[in-house]
């Protein structure tokens, strides 16, 4: 127990026994998914697949002959017809061991053929490094595509694990908040798939922990290393290549870098350092922004999407838009928790009390804190005013989402906003919860409840997957 201690950088033995024991279970189960999730069954789990493949073959942004709504490349003609067998039987075969079917015999093959991955496009092509490295190692192992496909999801899933279990051990306090968001089953189902949510995730997650870190320093007027720095501006450019709207979460940094500055806690090499990563970050961003706006994602699932002319209603109707607009944003249920495609919607979210428990329980997760923090002295109001910038960053992130989706997404002239979904605002939470070291002393039973109904959705997808598949 001393080295996983050591490892997740935990003194007191019970705290280091609950972040671990989630941090097992979190993992078992997503190898599970990963085994006996038959592939397609998570949300564009075959877009992302084939995205991860055209990059390999060189296809970064290639279309079909101009057409703007077919953004994707060329794929092996066994990789497709593995992943569309899946598709095609739809939920009705959302697990088993897909190896040993009849598709799982397919061998490797290097004819080609154009598949169209759109609405995979939007996200930057580093995103799937994960699984484009064993896509890649395959040209050379000549390995079956269903094997393929498993190596692709594992390196996925210990990318996802090797970030949060460094996550967890930057974090200075409320390592088990990770922990806890590591339980939850949406972000457990995205980490055992292959999706570019994995690395938005943790690249969210690793954000905050980072952040926290260097928060902390400035709270306690202690000056900043080097190794604080490299680790938060490590963490800034692994956001600007997430998905677009995230390099907003940089909005958080300039509270604590002014405090920093103004307590004399960073050398003028350090500022010269994060200053250029946060301008490297956004310039990144927007480079991406520039590369794939012509992408007509909407338009690939055949819809009538037009950003431009989306933009002529809007200030057409600027007031209409503005009501439907703030309507839709104040209106959405983002406690709904996504356990991905199943043969019946009543086994694709738990119920509405157990999500509600689990929330409950995960914002409360901050104040489960090891002992040396019950007394540790800050300057509460420095951390108060950098949580201001934690949460402005939030909600522009909630903002722009929204009109992403109404822009490249919704029908023009609609009066609502479509493809919205509560696993996009997931990581983004964290942002909410103050992470300020626990001074009251709080009980063990009420410690203990936090942690035993963060386990309530885990448990109830448990229960659905063995349901289904007896």
């Amino acid at each position: 127990m001393e080295r996983i201690e050591k490892l997740l950088g935990i003194k007191d033995r019970t705290y280091a026994r609950h972040v671990f024991i989630a941090l097992c279970i979190s993992f078992v189960v997503a190898l599970g998914a990963v085994l006996y999730r038959n592939p397609g069954s998570w949300m564009d789990e075959q877009s992302h697949y084939y995205r991860a493949i055209q990059i390999s073959n060189g296809d970064v942004y290639k279309n079909d002959n101009g057409n703007m709504a077919l953004f994707g490349g060329m794929v092996s003609e066994t990789q497709q017809s593995f992943m569309d067998y899946f598709i095609k039987n739809g939920p009705n075969h959302t697990f088993g061991l897909y190896p040993l079917s009849k598709v799982g015999k397919f061998q490797y093959s290097e004819k080609n053929r154009f598949q169209a991955a759109t609405n995979a496009v939007p996200y930057h092509p580093l995103v799937y490094f994960p699984y484009v490295l064993i896509v890649l190692l395959n040209k050379i192992l000549h390995l079956t595509p269903a094997t393929e496909f498993i190596f692709m999801r594992l390196s996925g899933l210990a990318f996802a694990f090797f970030i949060l279990i460094l996550s967890i051990r930057i974090m200075p306090f409320s390592k088990w908040t990770i922990a806890a968001l590591s339980l939850h089953p949406t972000i457990l189902l995205t980490n055992s798939a292959i999706s570019a949510d994995v690395f938005t995730n943790v690249s969210i997650i690793f954000f905050v922990a980072c952040l926290t870190k260097v928060t902390y320093k400035v709270a306690k007027l202690k000056s900043f290393q080097k190794l604080d720095a490299i680790q938060l501006g490590i963490s800034i450019i692994l956001i600007s290549l997430a998905k677009v709207p995230a390099f907003l979460i940089i909005i958080s940094v300039f509270p604590m870098l002014y405090f920093a500055n103004k307590e004399k806690l960073t050398s003028r090499l350090i500022n010269i350092f994060l200053l250029f990563t946060l301008f490297f970050s956004i310039l990144c961003s927007l480079l991406l922004i520039v590369l794939i706006k012509d992408v007509n994602t909407g338009a690939y699932f055949g819809r009538n999407v037009n950003t431009f002319k989306q933009l002529s209603h809007i200030f057409s109707n600027i007031f209409n838009f503005i009501s439907m607009y703030l309507r839709e944003i104040f209106s959405y249920d983002y406690t709904v928790i996504q356990l991905g495609y199943a043969e019946e919607v009543i086994y694709q979210k738990p119920p509405i009390l157990v999500s509600i428990l689990y929330y409950v329980a995960y914002g409360l997760s901050w104040l489960y804190q090891e002992k040396e923090y019950r007394v540790t002295k800050i300057d509460i109001k420095k951390f108060n005013l950098i949580q201001i910038g934690k949460i402005l960053s939030f909600f522009a992130i909630i903002l722009s989402t929204f009109l992403i989706l109404y822009l490249q997404f919704s029908i023009v002239g609609s009066d609502i906003i479509e493809g919205v979904q509560q696993r996009y605002f997931i990581a983004y939470s964290l942002l909410l919860l103050t992470f300020i070291p626990n001074i009251a002393k709080l009980k063990r039973p009420f410690l203990n409840g936090i942690v035993v109904v963060t386990y309530f959705p885990l448990i109830t997808y448990i229960i659905y997957f063995f349901t289904q598949i007896f």
